[in-house]
This record gives C-alpha cells, sequence and structure tokens, in this order.
C-alpha cells in the first residue's frame, strides 16, 4: 500500500502543472487561514465547501473533455438547467402533486434527467462531428436553443416542491462524507478510466493533439466526438440535478456565472485549450482552490463582484505564466540540443 501510495504522489508530482496547482492550493489554504482563522478554518466551512464543489466540478469535468479534443462546450450550464427541469417536473406532477410512489418516480426521474443532457450533448456532438461547424459556434448556438427551451416551457418560473427524499440527496451525507461528494469521487474516477484507460478516451486525447493526423489514420473521429460531448451533457445533466436537489427548486436560468468559473477551473487545472492533455485530478483542485478563494472572500466580507473578478484574473494570469513557461521549457530544450557542424 505504502508503494502504491508513493508510486501515485510521485507521479502527480511529475506533472509540472500539477505541482503548481497544489502550491497554489497550499498558498490559498494558508493565507485564508491566517486572515480569517476563526471561519475559515472551521469543520462548517469545510463541510459548506464540500457541498458546493461537486456541481460545478462536474460542469467543468463536462467542459474538460470537450478541451482535450481541440474543441469547448459552452452549452453546459444550459444542458444542466434543462436535465433540472425535466427531473424536478416529473417528480412534482407524479410525486408532490400525484401521490405516485416516491423512490420508483426519483430513479424514473432521475434517469430521464441523464438522457436529456445525453441527447442534448449528442445533438452538439452531431452538429460539430456531422455538419462541420466549429465547436465554439456549434454549442453557443446550442446554448442560447437549450436555454430558450428551459425557460420557455416554464415561462422562466422555477419548479418548487420537490420530495424530501430527493432533497436529501443534496443536502445529506454518507458515512460523513456529503452525498454530492461521493457522487463527484464516482463520476471523476469513472471520467479518469475513460481518458487512460479505454480507446475511445485516449483517441480523444490523439483527435486533440492531431486532428489532421487522427483523420487519416484508422481513428473514428467523428464517433469520439459524438461520443465525447454526449458525456459532457450527461456529466452537465449530473450536475443539474445536485444544484436542484440541493436547493430543492429546478430554475430555467440557475448558474450564469457558471460557465465561465466552469472555463477557469479548467484552464487553472492544467488542461492544454489546444487539446490532447488533461487530469481529473487537476479539475478537481482547481475547484477546491477557486471554492477555497471564494469561502476566503465571504469571510473577509468582500463582494461577490470581487470574486468575479478575481476569476477573470486568475483566468489570464495562468495563461499567460503557462505560454512564458512552455516558451522558456522550449528555449531551454533547444539550447541543450547539439548544434549541427
Amino acid at each position: 500500500m505504502k508503494d502504491i501510495s508513493r508510486g501515485l504522489a510521485q507521479r502527480l508530482l511529475s506533472d509540472r502543472k500539477l505541482s503548481q496547482l497544489i502550491v497554489v492550493a497550499i498558498v490559498v489554504f494558508a493565507a485564508f487561514g491566517i486572515l480569517v482563522p476563526d471561519v475559515f478554518l472551521t469543520p462548517r466551512n469545510f463541510v459548506s465547501m464540500a457541498f458546493q464543489i461537486p456541481e460545478i466540478a462536474l460542469l467543468a469535468l463536462g467542459v474538460m473533455l470537450a478541451m482535450l479534443t481541440a474543441g469547448i462546450d459552452l452549452s453546459v450550464v444550459s444542458m444542466s438547467n434543462l436535465a433540472a427541469l425535466s427531473t424536478a417536473y416529473l417528480m412534482v406532477t407524479q410525486v408532490t402533486e400525484g401521490g405516485g410512489n416516491v423512490y420508483l418516480w426519483i430513479v424514473i426521474a432521475i434517469a430521464i434527467g441523464i438522457v436529456v443532457g445525453l441527447i442534448s450533448g449528442l445533438a452538439n456532438g452531431a452538429i460539430i462531428a456531422g455538419i462541420g461547424v466549429t465547436p465554439i459556434l456549434a454549442t453557443l448556438a446550442t446554448l442560447t436553443l437549450y436555454n430558450g427551451i428551459a425557460v420557455g416551457i416554464r415561462n422562466g418560473q422555477s419548479i418548487t416542491g420537490l420530495p424530501p427524499e430527493f432533497v436529501a440527496i443534496g443536502n445529506g451525507s454518507l458515512l460523513g462524507i456529503p452525498i454530492p461528494m461521493v457522487i463527484l469521487l464516482v463520476a471523476g474516477a469513472g471520467v479518469a478510466l475513460y481518458i487512460n484507460k479505454t480507446g475511445l478516451g485516449m483517441q480523444s486525447l490523439l483527435v486533440g493533439a492531431n486532428r489532421d493526423a487522427a483523420t487519416y489514420s484508422a481513428i473514428g473521429v467523428k464517433k469520439v466526438l459524438l461520443l465525447t460531448y454526449a458525456l459532457s451533457g450527461g456529466l452537465s445533466a449530473l450536475a443539474g440535478l445536485i444544484i436542484a436537489s440541493r436547493s430543492a427548486s429546478a430554475n430555467p436560468d440557475y448558474g450564469s456565472s457558471y460557465l465561465l468559473l466552469a472555463i477557469v477551473i479548467v484552464v487553472l487545472g492544467g488542461v492544454n485549450p489546444y487539446g490532447g492533455f488533461g487530469t481529473v485530478t487537476g479539475v478537481i483542485i482547481a475547484t477546491g482552490v477557486l471554492q477555497m478563494v471564494s469561502s476566503g472572500f465571504n469571510a473577509l466580507r468582500f463582494s461577490q463582484f470581487y470574486y468575479q473578478l478575481a476569476q477573470g484574473v486568475v483566468l489570464v494570469a495562468v495563461m499567460v505564466l503557462n505560454i512564458y513557461l512552455d516558451k522558456q521549457r522550449l528555449k531551454a530544450k533547444r539550447e541543450k540540443a547539439p548544434k549541427k557542424p
């Protein structure tokens, strides 16, 4: 067991970007621990963060999958809300108002919500892979489309009155661990296995690294893109269900700021915006870092507008730093390379 733990630690630390992120996480934790120890360093604050991290981390994992293929998914929040509304509507009509079997309909409603996310993501993939629309334009269009559907079918009204049994999922604990965090860890492990251990997952990295080479090889690029965006939709739906369960409601325009936050997390987590590289570990740690910043700002009674400003600063700073370090590393390699006579 010690050898396995040591090997895992060595692999994590061998990733330069992940090592930098761990240092940033330690610095942020120490800074707020010193500034507001009575609020930040409390079990209540840690439990609160553990409940809040999963929903945005799942959205970020969806964005990460698309970015690994050198694409992007701007519709994750819209798909999340659409799935949450579908699930909430079924539960309210069949359980709260219809008096149906609560546990049976919760399972059915959750399954339908996930299917709605998968189908929405599959539609994104079909537009991108089948028609050839660039990912940023395709998902920008479907962002508007899915948001319009969600707002239109409810006339902008949220759905409330969800069964307590469903609400318990987003607010309960399992063996002392918040259930949303358990769901995130299971989903994160599944995504990591997909990327690193399955043929299609590894092909998605190759598609992102070199689309032209992948197109002329035996890799089914269209199939990879269809599955990638479908999985992004499924993860978004899962995030939407957690949000609905935590807040005991489903809102057609919830989390308008979550898209920018998810993109910041993915870039901060070390995912290459040009495709081909990224880790689930980096995305989850990056989510934790920004959640610590949010909690620290709340403890210091800073306005949330400053938190949005911090997100933008972090995004710009990380991109500039990564480009600078990549250039320095490339320069060092050229200097070490043997000169031709």
